[in-house]
Parts: C-alpha cells; sequence; structure tokens
C-alpha cells in the first residue's frame, strides 16, 4: 500500500463505510468463532473452550491482518472459516476418544497440533497452486454453478439470520417455535430492519445509508428497552443481547514445553480428515472468489488470493489457528455497503485482536435483531439477485438450474449443491452442444475443386460428375452427439434422387480440435453406412491423436481401401477427381494429354490463327525436379503444359513448401505474373517430366505489333479463362458462406 492509497483510505466516503463493514464483521466474527470453538472444543474437551475461543479470536485476527494486506480485493473479509471447523470437531471428538485415558491437557495440545498441522499445510498447499498458476480450473465451473452457490449463500445466510436473532437452529421441525410468543419479538424487528434496508439500498447505495440505519435501529431498540422498563440484564437473560463474553485474555497456545505432550500418532490416524480439510478448503476458497467476482463484478487474481490465504495459514497455523480464507458472505455485504477498502479486514481483525487479549463483554451489548436484521439483509438480497432479477438475464434453463442447486443445497449440504449444480449443468453442455452443427460446409465437387488445373476435357467430366463427391468441413470437438449430426447430414445426402449417386465423401478435420473415444461409435455406425452403398470415403487434415483414436476402435487398417487418411483437403478431392476420372476412362492423367497445336486448335478454330501463334512458343522438355519458375523472380514469361505435371509452390520461411496448385497437360501456368509483370509470387516446378511451351513477355509484344489479330484473340482467350477462375472462385465462396 502506497502513501497515496493510504490517504484515500481516510476519506470520509471510504472510511466510515469500512467502519461500518468492520464493526459488523468484527462482531459476527467474535460470535461466529466463539460458536466454532464450543463446536470443537466439546465434550470431554469442554474444559478449554476458553482457550479454543482463544485460538479462534488469534486466527480472525492474523488472518484478517495479513489477507487485508495481500488480497487483490480491497474490501475482502477474511476469517478462521466453518467448514474447515466443521471437520475438525470430528477430528478433536476423534483424539478425545483415543486419549480418553491421558492427560487431558495432552489431549488438548494434540487438538491444537492437529489444528496448527492442518493450517500450515492448507497455507503450504494455497502457496503451491498459486506458484504453480493452477487456480484457472474454477473458471471452468459453469455461471449457473456460481448463481446457486451464491442463491444458496443467501438462503444459509437467512436461517442463520434467524439463528443468531432466536438461538434456535431453524428448521422444519423447529418452524413453529419461531412463532411463539418469547421468539416473534426476537425476529420481527430484525426481518423488518432487513426488508427496509434492503428497498432502500435497491434505490440508493449511498455510503451513510447503512451506518445511518445501524444507529437509528440500536437507538430504537435500546428506546423500547427504557420505555418498557427492561434492564440490560433482562433483555439479554431474553436473548436480545449478544453476550455474555468471556472476559480477560483468551489466547493459550502451544508452548515448547506442550509439544512433548502431543500425541503424534493421534493426528495421523486423522490423516484422511485433514486431507478432506486442504481440498474442501481449496475449493471453497476459489468459489468463494468466483462467485465474489460476480457479485461485485470486478476481475479477481485467483492467484494472488491464494497466496494471501497461504501466507495467512501458515502464520496463523503457527500460532494455533483453524483454517482461514476469505468468506463471501461477509466481502459482498462489505462491498454493498461501500467499504471497498482494506481498512475494512483490518478494523475486523483488529477489534478480534481487541477481544482476544481483553476480552468481548463490550459487543455484547449489541442487540440481536439489529446483528441478525444486518444478516438477514445480505441473504435476502442474494436471493432476490439470484432467484428475482436473474430471470430477466439469464435462459430458462439456467435459471431453473439456480433453483434446483438452491433446493438441493437446502434440503441435503452445500458440497452436494455444488456437485449436483455441476454435473447437470453437464449435462446440459452436452445436450446444447450436441445440438450445435460441427459441419462448417457442405459442399459438392462441382462447385469445389482440387488445386489442380486441368484440361477442358477433364474439367467438362468433373463438371458433369462433381456431385458425386460430397464434401464436409468439421470443426469443433467431436463425440458421440455431435457426430449424430454428420451422420444424418450423410445418409440425406445418400437419399437424395436428384443428384448424380454419392460416391465419394470427404470429410475434412482442419478444425476438428479433438474426437473423443465416443465418437467411435458413431464413427463405426458411418463407415457401415458407407460401405453398404458402394461409397469411398476420405478424410483430410486428421491430427495424430485422432488417428490413433481409429485405430484403437479398430476402424482405420491398411488393408480398408474404402476409408483411406489424406494429408489436406486439396489432395483429398484431387484423389476422388482421379477417380472419376479414371472411371470415365481418362487412365493416364499425367502424361501425354494432346499436342499445344491441338490445344490451340480448339481455342482458335480458326487454323490459320493457331499456326500463327504457334509461332511466337518456344518448346521446352523439364526434368522431374526441375524449377520452371523461381519465387522472386521477374514474370517475363508464362507456360502452356503439353503433358506431365508441374507444381506451384510457396516457399516458407522456415525452408518449408506449401503446394499452391498443381497444373497437368492443357493448362497454363505464369500468365497473371506476366500480365501484372510483377515478381513471382511461387515457385513452378516440375513434379514429373515434362513438356511445357514458353511464351515470353517479348515475343507477346511483337505478336501485338506483327499480328495483332492473333494477339487479340490470344487476350480474349486469357481474359475468358480468368473469368471463368473468377466465377468459379465466386461459386465456392457463395457455397461457403450458405
Amino acid at each position: 500500500m502506497n502513501l497515496s492509497e493510504f490517504k484515500r483510505e481516510f476519506q470520509p466516503n471510504i472510511l466510515l463505510p469500512s467502519l461500518t463493514a468492520g464493526l459488523i464483521a468484527a462482531i459476527v466474527t467474535i460470535s461466529m468463532e466463539i460458536s466454532l470453538a464450543a463446536l470443537i472444543f466439546s465434550g470431554d474437551l469442554n474444559q478449554f473452550l476458553a482457550g479454543g475461543i482463544g485460538l479462534m479470536l488469534f486466527g480472525a485476527f492474523v488472518v484478517g491482518i495479513v489477507i487485508a494486506l495481500l488480497t487483490s480485493l480491497p474490501g475482502a473479509i477474511s476469517v478462521p472459516q466453518d467448514t474447515p471447523a466443521a471437520i475438525f470437531a470430528l477430528i478433536a471428538a476423534s483424539i478425545a476418544m483415543s486419549m480418553k485415558e491421558a492427560d487431558p491437557k495432552a489431549a488438548y495440545a494434540t487438538v491444537v497440533g492437529a489444528i496448527a498441522i492442518t493450517s500450515i499445510i492448507t497455507g503450504a498447499v494455497y502457496l503451491l497452486i498459486a506458484w504453480f498458476k493452477a487456480s484457472w480450473f474454477v473458471r471452468y465451473i459453469p455461471y449457473p454453478v456460481i448463481g446457486g452457490f451464491l442463491a444458496g449463500t443467501g438462503w444459509l445466510l437467512s436461517l442463520g439470520a434467524f439463528g443468531v436473532m432466536t438461538n434456535v437452529n431453524l428448521s422444519l421441525s423447529t418452524l413453529p417455535q419461531l412463532f411463539t410468543p418469547d421468539h416473534l419479538f426476537s425476529w420481527i424487528p430484525g426481518l423488518v430492519f432487513a426488508a427496509i434496508l434492503l428497498l432502500v439500498l435497491r434505490k440508493s447505495n449511498h455510503y451513510l445509508i447503512t451506518p445511518g440505519a445501524l444507529v437509528i435501529a440500536a437507538a430504537l431498540f435500546y428506546g423500547y428497552l427504557f420505555s418498557s422498563g427492561i434492564s440490560i440484564t433482562e433483555a439479554s437473560a431474553r436473548g436480545w443481547l449478544l453476550g455474555p463474553f468471556p472476559s480477560g485474555g483468551l489466547y493459550q497456545p502451544l508452548t515448547p514445553a506442550s509439544l512433548g505432550l502431543v500425541d503424534w500418532s493421534a493426528i495421523l490416524q486423522n490423516g484422511d480428515k485433514i486431507f478432506t480439510i486442504v481440498i474442501l478448503s481449496v475449493i471453497a476458497l476459489l468459489l468463494n472468489a468466483s462467485a465474489l467476482e460476480v457479485t461485485v463484478k470486478q476481475d479477481i487474481n485467483l492467484n494472488r488470493e491464494l497466496q494471501a490465504a497461504g501466507w495467512a495459514n501458515l502464520l496463523g497455523g503457527l500460532g494455533g489457528s483453524t483454517v482461514g480464507y476469505q468468506t463471501l458472505g461477509m466481502s459482498s455485504l462489505a462491498h454493498r455497503l461501500g467499504a471497498k477498502s482494506r481498512l475494512a479486514n483490518m478494523i475486523s481483525a483488529l477489534i478480534c485482536g481487541a477481544a482476544l487479549f481483553f476480552g468481548a463483554s463490550v459487543i455484547s451489548y449489541f442487540p440481536k435483531p439489529v446483528l441478525g436484521g444486518m444478516l438477514l439483509y445480505l441473504g435476502l438480497s442474494f436471493l432476490v439477485d439470484w432467484l428475482i432479477d436473474a430471470r430477466r438475464a439469464l435462459p430458462t434453463l439456467d435459471y431453473i438450474l439456480v433453483w434446483v442447486i438452491l433446493f438441493i443445497i437446502a434440503s441435503v449440504g452445500f458440497l452436494e449443491g455444488i456437485i449436483a449444480g455441476t454435473f447437470i449443468a453437464a449435462i446440459l453442455f452436452v445436450i446444447s452442444y450436441s445440438r450445435v452443427d460441427v459441419i462448417k460446409n457442405a459442399l459438392n465437387g462441382s462447385i469445389y475443386h482440387s488445386k489442380v488445373d486441368r484440361p477442358k476435357l477433364h474439367r467438362n467430366i468433373l463438371h458433369d460428375k462433381g456431385d458425386e463427391i460430397y464434401i464436409l468441413t468439421l470443426q469443433g470437438f467431436l463425440f458421440f452427439g455431435t457426430i449424430q449430426n454428420v451422420l444424418e447430414k450423410i445418409r440425406h445426402r445418400i437419399d437424395k434422387n436428384d443428384l448424380c449417386k454419392l460416391g465419394f465423401i470427404v470429410l475434412d478435420f482442419h478444425r476438428v480440435t479433438h474426437l473423443d473415444s465416443s465418437a467411435v461409435f458413431g464413427i463405426t455406425r458411418l463407415k457401415q453406412v458407407i460401405q453398404a452403398n458402394n461409397i469411398l470415403m476420405v478424410w483430410t487434415e486428421v491430427k495424430p491423436e485422432i488417428v490413433k483414436n481409429l485405430e484403437l476402435g479398430g476402424l482405420k487398417d491398411d488393408i480398408d481401401n474404402s476409408f483411406i487418411i489424406k494429408p489436406t483437403l486439396d489432395e483429398g478431392v484431387e484423389w476422388c477427381e482421379n477417380k472419376i476420372l479414371t472411371r470415365q476412362g481418362m487412365n493416364d492423367l499425367t502424361g501425354f494429354i494432346e499436342k499445344v497445336e491441338s490445344q490451340l486448335q480448339r481455342v482458335f478454330p480458326d487454323l490459320k490463327s493457331a499456326d500463327r501463334l504457334l509461332q511466337y512458343l518456344e518448346r521446352r522438355e523439364l526434368r522431374e525436379g526441375e524449377t520452371l519458375i523461381k519465387q522472386g523472380d521477374p514474370a517475363d514469361e508464362m507456360y502452356f503444359v503439353e503433358s506431365g505435371l508441374v507444381t506451384i509452390e510457396l516457399e516458407l520461411p522456415n525452408n518449408k513448401h506449401l503446394r499452391l496448385r498443381s497444373i497437368r497437360g492443357g493448362a497454363m501456368v505464369g500468365e497473371i505474373g506476366m500480365y501484372l509483370q510483377q515478381e513471382r509470387t511461387a515457385s513452378v516446378i516440375a513434379a514429373r517430366p515434362s513438356v511445357v511451351y514458353r511464351l515470353s513477355a517479348e515475343s507477346l509484344k511483337t505478336m501485338q505489333t506483327k499480328d495483332p489479330e492473333v494477339a487479340a484473340q490470344f487476350h480474349e482467350w486469357i481474359v475468358r479463362l480468368l473469368a471463368e477462375r473468377v466465377a468459379d472462385n465466386n461459386q465456392i465462396i457463395e457455397a461457403l458462406m450458405e
């Protein structure tokens, strides 16, 4: 905390809310820690209750101060928590039972030793998780689960408020007790106070409202006592005041001498319970922090919160404190009161420290209806936020899930509610994700072609027979739910009688993130369907881990030619096109097609024009691997490919090559670069022995000068070819955008 931040803490609009929140938090904390101490040090350990109260208040002091200084969320309140304390009670009872015949002081020392060890281990685990930045997992908890967690917190806070006001643990069996004359006055004023405060603060959140309400409510309470002639002693006897609390110093930690009394074997026997405390404490802290993010609408550094709680528990554990961390209820109350300051936690911790060393007798005069009303306000605010206001913000299923989690928390337990809610949310996610279309595009071979420039004859065949190829580009996560959509899409295409009989299915996995083992069953059914219909299936750009899943499922083997895998979509479509051309009698796809003279004859029906154009071409034979065009060279020539196969490759910075297009006999290459007079953007290499005819830019200029009629026909032909390419590309783009 720098000097400017320190000065800001003492501005009235920050100081007053911080004092109010700190005082309320201290009162609640002292009451809670005394109750938790009574829970742990009960039965045979009851004689050490005063020392137990001291340990709990010491923890409130240390945990509060350390986390106030280190937290990333000023205003967060932190105390020793009830969940670890409840399990500590089981450990304490087990130790007391196993040491029933031993010196009671030894049993007390062993219980305190178990508390210290557990807190130190928990602190160390917090620090390790923060060190490895492993708090990310809590980010995957669904938002409705956080909402249910907050609603459940509101419910428990409301029940706790009635318990504070009436000293009755509220349940269905004890509900009638609330309406007895002795208890009505205890909770009705608190309920009225909470309702009024809730309504007022929903309209305005001025920092003076809450402290003013507390002062007015306390004044009205004591005004009623004075006017009714009820003494403070009588009010305390009726349970209307917090006290009485033990007076004087309470702290009785382990000393070096008492360490010799600790029965370490008794502690080890409860190792499973200690482990449970550590795990639950990690989950509870991260859940509290995540829920606080939603409540205060502010990002929280979870790793920093873990660090703060880690150091707090290490120091607190050395002094005998139980596990403590940031609270949800009191932290939310502090922020609702406008106490976005470290002072709130420090004030609460200092008051707990004063009670530890000087007794808590002053706090015993605070009216229970006022304190209970404040807690009830907080609980009702959570319930209103998530059971009423959230209806407008959440989808119906998410909103229902909030209610379901609340019901489970209220009827079964907090942890059960969170686990059940997460499980239900996961099921809903699976159902919802199953409805997401994992098919990004559905194309056919007459629209989408491989990057192979073919002669006109081949292009015409592929245009007529292209519907035999069905191309599905997939995306996302494939599992048993989403693979069903792919299967239904393919079945629908097979049943279409107005199209060519389906011969090839190409599934592109370039955008598929993962395929789990549950999808293998769906793929098995898909393979059965394509085999029954004599269809060949090609998978492209399949990740190695997906191939491994296919092999484990028995779906891929070396002798099955109905199902192949190709490195890229382009190569997969090319394979299908070659199959179609072969079936149409085009057996030699890379060798001799027809002489350039014949190609030009078809392009230029006037034989004289074809012969005259041929005069400007230079014949060249290429060896396999020979470079025809080098990336980066001047573009001063173009080539007609008579036979063979040349490949356009992009040279990448990492010395890798990316195939952009293949050119077979009957097509041309390099014309765009020559017309634009730019450097070559890619290289052209002979993939097989090839024959090409070169037209240089100089020869084209000569043609334009000496034979303008042929040059004009040539330019018209080039324009027509480029226009056909643009039309094909537009057709593909339109199909991809559907």
